[in-house]
């Protein structure tokens, strides 16, 4: 496989160290484009892959090509790589927000994938959920699984599903940091040193989530686990349960939702 990076940011810089990491696809099979000759160059030195001068370039070397500009900038750049698309191209945008049917008018006849990753890429363990475009395959499918499996889980979803999916997966971390910063800052007034509530918070999240990902534990299973009849645990969810936060959730998520569907184009 020879993979191309249209854009070399820090997404882009995520996803190819994991690929090389895991030996998926070979360093000097990698190509990358970027208008910043800096950026490049500091991929180049730090993962040994290619920097190619100009899209045409890349196009020309790579079949696989993640699209990882910003969204504001994909249209520019499909308009300029439309010429050089060829039938062995595989797109895959990372541009958040871009329908694979706005892509689909600039590349008429090109496969394309949508992808919305999360920050989490950045430690190897991104939730990633992709929907295909009216021409992929599903061979490409099964490629673009197999690139996102580098980095963290991975779903096949409907692009119908991707407010939701931006509301839950995109967004979420920044939700769960602020959950972590407030079990941070009751743990700070119940008299712990900040840094130290901080720590205990971020991991104790960290744990819980491997807990749900990598064992038989549902949420209500872990939850019962940890209780015991008259102790801290009921104690605290008894103020969980008769709060309001459950709806405080949905309707932070729906906002989220309704704001991806009103900047989709």
């Amino acid at each position: 496989m020879k993979l191309g990076f249209l854009g070399g940011g820090k997404m882009a810089e995520a996803i190819l160290a994991d690929i090389i990491k895991t030996a998926t696809v070979a360093a000097n099979n990698i190509y990358v484009c970027d208008i910043n000759s800096e950026r490049c160059q500091f991929l180049q030195d730090n993962y040994a892959i290619n920097i190619s001068p100009d899209s045409k370039s890349l196009m020309d070397s790579a079949d696989v090509i993640f699209l990882a500009v910003k969204p504001q900038q994909l249209d520019e750049l499909l308009q300029n790589i439309a010429p050089a698309s060829a039938p062995h191209h595989l797109f895959v945008s990372i541009a958040a927000g871009k329908l694979t049917s706005s892509m689909q008018k600039l590349l008429p006849n090109a496969r394309i994938i949508r992808v919305m990753p999360n920050m989490a890429a950045f430690v190897s363990e991104a939730m990633c959920v992709f929907c295909r475009g009216n021409l992929a395959t599903d061979a490409d499918c099964q490629t673009t699984e197999k690139l996102l499996s580098c980095f963290g889980k991975v779903l096949e979803m409907s692009e119908d599903k991707f407010d939701a999916v931006t509301a839950l997966s995109g967004s979420g971390p920044a939700f769960c940091a602020y959950f972590a910063e407030a079990m941070a800052e009751a743990a700070a007034s119940l008299g712990l040193q900040p840094d130290q509530a901080a720590l205990m918070a971020a991991q104790t999240m960290l744990g819980t989530a491997k807990l749900l990902t990598d064992t038989n534990f549902t949420c209500s299973s872990l939850i019962n686990a940890i209780s015991s009849a008259k102790g801290t645990t009921v104690a605290g969810m008894d103020v969980l349960r008769e709060s309001s936060l459950k709806t405080i959730i949905n309707n932070t998520l729906t906002a989220a939702a309704n704001r991806s569907k009103e900047l989709s184009i």
